[in-house]
C-alpha cells in the first residue's frame, strides 16, 4: 500500500522522519506549488497536488498529514490542518497513526486516526489522544490526559496528569499545563506558559502562572 504525505512544508520533513525511523519510506509528496513538483522534501518526490490523490483508490493509498500551524495570540493556525484532514478523511481515505520510532507509547493509551508522535514525545498510561492530534517533539502528555481532535501539542510542552484540552486547541512550545486543568476547544496557550486555572473555549493563555 502506498503512503503519501499532504503538504510538502516543514512538517512534512518531520512526518517523513518519523515514518524513516520506522522502515516506511513514503511513496511521495503533494504540494499546491505546480513549480515544485520534482523536488524532493526529506529524499521524497513531490509528484502533484492534493486533487492527484482524488484519481487514487482510497483502499490502495493512506495519507499523512504534513501540515503544521503557525499559532498566533487570536488564532490556534490548525483550521488548515483540520480541514485538509477533513477532506481527505471524509472520502473515505486514511490516516494512519505515525510515531517516532524514540517516541514512548504507553501500552493503554489510545491514539486516534492520523494522531502523530514526534521524536522524545512520552504518553503516559491511560491517556486518550484524539484524531489527527500532532504531539509533537519532546512534549510530555501524562496519565489521563484527554487531548481532543486536531489539537496540538507543542514541542516541549507539559501536560500533567488528567488535563483536558478541547479539539483544536493549541499548546504551545514549553508550556506547562497543571495536573487536572481544562483547556477548551480552540484555545491558545502562550510558548513557556505555566497554566494553573481552567482556559475558556477560544481564549487565550499568556505566560506567568495563567
Amino acid at each position: 500500500m502506498s503512503l503519501i504525505v499532504l503538504c510538502a512544508g516543514g512538517h512534512a520533513r518531520v512526518v517523513i522522519e518519523a515514518l524513516l525511523s520506522r522502515g516506511i519510506r513514503p511513496t511521495a509528496v503533494t504540494d499546491r506549488d505546480p513549480t515544485r513538483i520534482g523536488e524532493a522534501v526529506g529524499g521524497v518526490p513531490i509528484t502533484g497536488p492534493d486533487e492527484d490523490i482524488l484519481k487514487m483508490d482510497a483502499n490502495a493509498v493512506e495519507l499523512a498529514n504534513g501540515l503544521g500551524n503557525q499559532a498566533s495570540r487570536s488564532d490556534s493556525g490548525l483550521a488548515g490542518r483540520r480541514a485538509l484532514f477533513g477532506r481527505f478523511a471524509g472520502l473515505g481515505y486514511r490516516f494512519p497513526v505515525i510515531s517516532h520510532l524514540s517516541a514512548v507509547i504507553a501500552s493503554d493509551a489510545a491514539l486516534g486516526d492520523g494522531a502523530q508522535v514526534m521524536a522524545g514525545a512520552v504518553i503516559q498510561p491511560a491517556a486518550r489522544i484524539g484524531r489527527n492530534v500532532l504531539v509533537n517533539t519532546r512534549a510530555v502528555v501524562e496519565h489521563d490526559c484527554l487531548v481532543g481532535d486536531h489539537a496540538h501539542i507543542a514541542p516541549g510542552a507539559i501536560l500533567c496528569g488528567g488535563v483536558s484540552v478541547g479539539e483544536g486547541a493549541h499548546i504551545g512550545a514549553g508550556a506547562v499545563v497543571l495536573g487536572g486543568v481544562s483547556v477548551g476547544a480552540g484555545s491558545i496557550v502562550a510558548a513557556g506558559a505555566v497554566v494553573a486555572r481552567n482556559v475558556e473555549a477560544g481564549a487565550f493563555a499568556g505566560g506567568g502562572r495563567d
